[in-house]
């Protein structure tokens, strides 16, 4: 697998980060469908709150992975951070009112647990978000997709530079403060097994390390060059330029590595006196920016005489930007494509039936083997990465534990001897 962004690849994953309207999402989109046009399996995410990624696409997109018009092997979804406090809310009021506030009530009499269930349900989705939570709630959902094998590459579709950063700390600062609450759940072990139960606790407590683990987890996948690799998209003018030098540097100190830049809107070579000198400027920028990159790939897309959307204008944008259709690997070999900005992909699943015997391989990027978990049921295998369960469908039954595996180099590899 691989995740892109700013726009951000991974083996797979790519990050697309930008200010607003430099064509972050266009590029996004057209590298989805280009990667997917080749036969990856693509997964677009769009964290930006303006949900551009489906006028984009012109395909509406919901808060789940949705496959894009006919086009095979294309999935997008766009990030809802009220819906997802909306899923929350719920199950927080239930166990607030439920859980403790029984547990209150018998302690203490002033507490009402129906008082503590109205008061919850009165919350509205908006007024929970604060600032950071729609980052920190896009960051839980990247930790789901990026453990799910079935996807190829996750393009991730960020929101302007300055969320972006934000949601890029935010390894540190959850790592950071699981840790204060794992410390908090050591040394008040009593008090909560007097307010939950001795069951309770524990399972919350295991919850709560699940989620430190999936954390780090994306830590690993996001700082190595080799599974994650981040593009900065910008346009040929000077606010655009010192932002891009700006981001990168902020990048440098996340230990991320950016694989090259996108830049956007270049005014064509007319005999035009305007159109000329605004060409020679904006050409003094490009210049720019290939030094400050200094060897990095600079891949240049001129402006369009329309806006572009839409599957037709998206794919010339792809051609323009990428070149031709990569040949689809065969293995789990990594593979390098794009003739503009270098991508590396290991596609996420492999299955073989040669007849004598089926051969399932699964990318698992940066996964350690003891966080992992398997299990089949009828013609499916799960695999489960810290809590987070992934449904294969394998074609027949198959019994696990009479598979021969192993992993290595982020490969599980399940060979099964065929019964008939």
């Amino acid at each position: 697998m691989c995740i892109e962004q700013i726009e951000m690849y991974c083996q797979g994953a790519t990050v697309m980060a930008r200010l607003w309207g430099v064509g972050k999402t266009t590029t996004s989109a057209a590298t989805a469908l280009w990667l997917a046009n080749a036969g990856f399996r693509t997964l677009v995410v769009s964290s930006d709150p303006a949900h551009s990624t489906s006028d984009s696409l012109e395909y509406p997109l919901g808060p789940e992975p949705t496959p894009v018009a006919d086009i095979e092997n294309l999935w997008g979804m766009e990030l809802d951070p009220e819906r997802t406090i909306n899923e929350v809310l719920p199950k927080f009021s239930n166990a607030m009112a439920g859980s403790m506030g029984d547990s209150l009530t018998g302690m203490f009499t002033g507490i009402d647990s129906d008082a503590v269930q109205k008061e919850m349900d009165s919350v509205d989705a908006s007024q929970m978000m604060i600032p950071g939570l729609d980052e920190a709630l896009a960051f839980d959902q990247l930790l789901r997709y990026v453990e799910d094998p079935r996807f190829d590459v996750i393009i991730f579709d960020t929101a302007p530079t300055g969320h972006t950063l934000r949601f890029l700390s935010l390894p540190e600062v959850l790592e950071t403060w699981m840790s204060r609450i794992l410390r908090y759940y050591r040394m008040t072990g009593g008090i909560r097994m007097m307010l939950f139960g001795g069951k309770k606790q524990d399972a919350m407590k295991d919850e709560l390390e699940k989620f430190q683990r999936r954390v780090a987890h994306v830590r690993r996948v996001l700082s190595d060059p080799e599974l994650a690799s981040f593009t900065l998209v910008t346009i040929p003018e000077q606010m655009a330029v010192s932002e891009t030098e700006r981001a990168a540097l902020a990048l440098d100190e996340y230990g991320i590595t950016v694989n090259g830049v996108i830049v956007n809107r270049l005014t064509p070579d007319f005999d035009h006196p305007f159109l000329s000198a605004r060409r020679k400027t904006e050409q003094s920028y490009l210049a720019n920016l290939k030094e400050l990159f200094g060897g990095l790939p600079v891949a240049e897309l001129a402006l369009a005489e329309s806006d572009v959307h839409g599957l037709a204008a998206l794919e010339e944008i792809a051609s323009q930007l990428h070149g031709e259709l990569p040949k689809l690997p065969e293995g789990m070999e990594s593979v390098e494509v794009s003739q503009g900005i270098p991508i590396s992909i290991k596609r996420g699943l492999s299955i073989v039936d040669d007849g004598s015997k089926l051969i399932v391989e699964i990318h698992l990027p940066a996964a350690i083997k003891e966080e992992l978990d398997l299990r089949s049921e009828d013609e499916n295998i799960i695999i489960s990465v810290n809590g987070r369960e992934a449904v294969i469908p394998v074609g027949r039954k198959i019994i696990v534990k009479d598979a021969n595996a192993k992993f290595e180099n982020d490969i599980l590899r399940l060979e099964v001897e065929n019964l008939n």
